[in-house]
C-alpha cells in the first residue's frame, strides 16, 4: 500500500505542475466569478439613477405610488420629446413610455441608453401596479405579485419543493452535476492514458519487473489522477459558490433555496466509481497505445462515450421514462450522467439507482482484471505496438 500512496503522490505533484492543468483548473472559477459579479455590479451602478415617465392615459400618477420598499425616483414628463431630452443630458436614466391605450392591453416601452436590470424592472413592475390599484393595502399588492405558492411534495419520499428558486435548484443542480462529471472525464482519461503512455517511453517497465507489481503501479497512477480530478472539482466548487453568492447578492432570499441532499447522495455514489471505471479504462488504452499521440487519441474515446448521454437529451425528456433512459441508466458508462438528467425532470425509481450503482461495480472489477492482464500483456510485448489481434493473444497468454 506504501508504494502505491507514493506512485499516486509522485503523479499527483507532476501533473499538479502542467500548465494545461492549472490553466483548465483556475481559469473556469475566475470566469465563473467574473460573470457572478456582473449583475451585482449593474445593480450597485444604476440603482439610484431618476426614471421618467410619460402618462399617455393620463390616469396613473407613478411618482405618487412610491412603493413601501423605495425605488428609483419617477419624474412625470408631459411629451416624449421632453423625456428623450432629459435623457440625453444625462438628468434621468430612461423612461417609461405608457401609451393611451394601455388600458386595452398596449405595451409600456421603456427608453434608455442601457437595458434596465432586474431590480429595476421589479421596482418599475411594482410602482405600475400601486398606480393601478391606489387604495390598495401593501399586502393586497405583495399577495398579487405572488397569488399562489405550489408546494410540490413527492408522493414517494414525501419531500417538499416550492415553486421558485428551490424548484429551479431541484432542477438545474442534477443537470449541472451531470456536465460537471462528463467535463471531469474527458479531462481525466485524456491525462491518465497519457500519463500511462509516458510510463511506457519512460522504460518504466523494467523498474516495474524490479520493484513493484503492475497492480500497484496501475493503482497508484489512478488514485493519483483521482486525486487530481478531486482537486479540479473542488477548486470549480468553489468557484461556483462565489460566483452563484455574487449572482444572487441582494436579488433573492438565501433561505427560499434547499440543498438537495438526495441528489448529491447519489451524485456521489454514482460519480465516484464511475470515474474509477473512466479512469481504469484510460489507463489500459494507455498501455496499448504506442505512444503518447496515440494514447490521447484512444483516450478521446472515452470522453466521446462520457459526452454521448447529453446529445440524446432531447430523446430522454420525450420519454423520461422510456425503455432508452432506462437502459442508459443502468450501463455502466453512462448511469451517472443519466441518471443526473433523469431526477431534474422525474422521480427515478430506487430500484434503478441501486441496480445502475451494483452495474458501475461489477464493470470496475471487471476492468481491473482486464487492465491488469492489459498490463501484463505490455510488459510481455514491451517496445511493440499492441494491435487488436496481438492484445487478444497476449491477454490469452498473459
Amino acid at each position: 500500500m506504501r508504494k502505491i500512496w507514493l506512485i499516486a503522490a509522485a503523479t499527483y505533484r507532476r501533473q499538479a505542475r502542467s500548465s494545461r492543468f492549472l490553466f483548465l483548473t483556475f481559469a473556469l472559477p475566475v470566469i465563473m466569478v467574473i460573470a457572478g459579479a456582473v449583475p451585482l455590479l449593474r445593480a450597485q451602478g444604476g440603482a439610484a439613477a431618476a426614471v421618467g415617465y410619460v402618462d399617455g392615459t393620463g390616469q396613473l400618477a407613478l411618482d405618487a405610488a412610491a412603493p413601501a420598499d423605495g425605488g428609483p425616483a419617477l419624474i412625470a414628463y408631459a411629451d416624449l420629446a421632453a423625456a428623450h431630452a432629459a435623457t440625453a443630458r444625462g438628468e434621468i436614466a430612461g423612461y417609461l413610455a405608457i401609451p393611451a391605450d394601455y388600458f386595452e392591453g398596449a405595451p409600456v416601452a421603456y427608453y434608455g441608453d442601457e437595458e434596465p436590470n432586474f431590480e429595476l424592472q421589479a421596482a418599475l413592475t411594482a410602482r405600475m401596479r400601486r398606480a393601478l390599484l391606489p387604495d390598495r393595502p401593501d399586502w393586497a399588492l405583495a399577495r398579487l405579485d405572488d397569488p399562489s405558492d405550489v408546494t410540490y411534495v413527492a408522493r414517494d419520499t414525501g419531500d417538499a419543493v416550492a415553486t421558485g428558486p428551490a424548484m429551479v435548484v431541484r432542477i438545474v443542480a442534477p443537470i449541472a452535476l451531470a456536465i460537471v462529471f462528463a467535463i471531469v472525464v474527458m479531462t481525466g482519461a485524456g491525462q491518465m492514458g497519457s500519463a500511462m503512455a509516458l510510463e511506457k517511453e519512460r522504460r518504466s517497465m523494467e523498474m516495474i519487473i524490479t520493484s513493484l507489481a503492475p497492480r500497484e503501479l496501475v493503482a497508484g497512477k489512478v488514485l493519483g489522477m483521482t486525486l487530481l480530478s478531486a482537486t479540479q472539482v473542488g477548486v470549480w466548487a468553489v468557484g461556483a459558490g462565489i460566483a452563484i453568492a455574487l449572482a444572487l447578492a441582494g436579488a433573492a432570499d438565501p433561505s427560499a433555496f434547499s440543498v438537495p441532499w438526495n441528489v448529491l447522495l447519489w451524485a456521489v455514489l454514482l460519480g465516484a466509481p464511475g470515474y474509477f471505471l473512466y479512469a481504469l479504462l484510460a489507463a489500459g488504452l494507455g498501455m496499448i497505445a504506442g505512444d503518447n499521440q496515440q494514447a490521447q487519441q484512444l483516450a478521446s474515446i472515452l470522453g466521446v462515450i462520457g459526452l454521448s448521454p447529453l446529445w440524446f437529451t432531447g430523446l430522454l425528456i420525450n420519454a423520461i421514462d422510456g425503455p432508452l433512459a432506462v437502459a442508459l441508466t443502468l450501463f455502466p458508462l453512462t448511469a451517472p450522467i443519466v441518471a443526473l438528467i433523469r431526477m431534474a425532470l422525474t422521480e427515478v425509481p430506487t430500484w434503478q439507482l441501486v441496480a445502475a450503482l451494483v452495474a458501475i461495480i461489477l464493470a470496475l472489477l471487471g476492468s481491473v482484471w482486464l487492465v491488469g492482464r492489459v498490463f501484463r500483456a505490455g510488459m510481455l510485448m514491451y517496445g511493440q505496438r499492441l494491435r487488436p489481434r496481438q492484445i487478444v493473444r497476449a491477454l490469452r497468454d498473459a
